[in-house]
């Protein structure tokens, strides 16, 4: 399976749906995200409160969260990661990795 793509100093936006085990939506308490890039092993946003969970919640990540840390990479991996809790039965974490391409390309030394 390849992973998404998005252009560096780009945005993109992550639609969450919150269901139950039968399916039906789910309206957590609480719904934290955070980015990191895993290519240089960095935190780029740490855990954050998203106000007023609703069953289905988008946040856009900005393109300044997208940037190319290292300009000998062609791409860069960062993995957003949501953490819910439903009050009931505790927290649940999920993760989705993409590509952050280097439109400049790498740099010859």
């Amino acid at each position: 399976m390849s992973l998404i793509s998005v252009n560096e100093k780009s945005p993109i936006r992550m639609t969450m749906v919150f269901t139950d085990e039968d399916g039906l939506p789910l309206t957590p308490n609480t719904v934290d995200w955070r980015l990191d890039d895993m290519t240089n092993d960095a935190e780029v946003v740490a855990w954050t409160s998203l106000p007023g969970p609703t069953s289905t919640m988008v946040i856009t990540v900005p393109g300044s969260n997208n940037v190319i840390d290292d300009d000998e990479h062609v791409v860069e991996k960062h993995t957003f990661g949501v953490r819910v809790d439903d009050g009931l039965a505790g927290e649940a974490y999920a993760e989705l990795t993409y590509n952050v391409a280097n439109l400049s390309g790498p740099v010859a030394p």
